[in-house]
């Protein structure tokens, strides 16, 4: 970096700095929805198949027998 202007390593390192800061926010965000998916999982069983309304809003929530599930944003009732 040393044959760098300052602008540039300025530049590079507030590049630098948005990079692990997103990296830190994702691996989190992938912590909690690793976490929400093991929770839902284990709330559902299997061989479910129902409606749910979270924040006015519809879902089509659907299990199998392999705790598989699936969560399909379906129109307003």
């Amino acid at each position: 970096m040393s044959d760098l202007d300052i602008e540039r390593r300025v530049a590079l390192s507030l590049a630098v700095g948005r990079y692990l800061r997103s990296a830190d926010r994702f691996n989190q965000t992938s912590r909690d929805f690793t976490g929400a998916c093991k929770s839902l999982r284990k709330q559902l069983g299997t061989n479910q198949r129902f409606v749910a309304q979270i924040d006015f809003k519809h879902y089509l929530v659907t299990s199998d027998r392999d705790g598989n599930f699936d969560v399909e944003a379906i129109p307003t009732l």
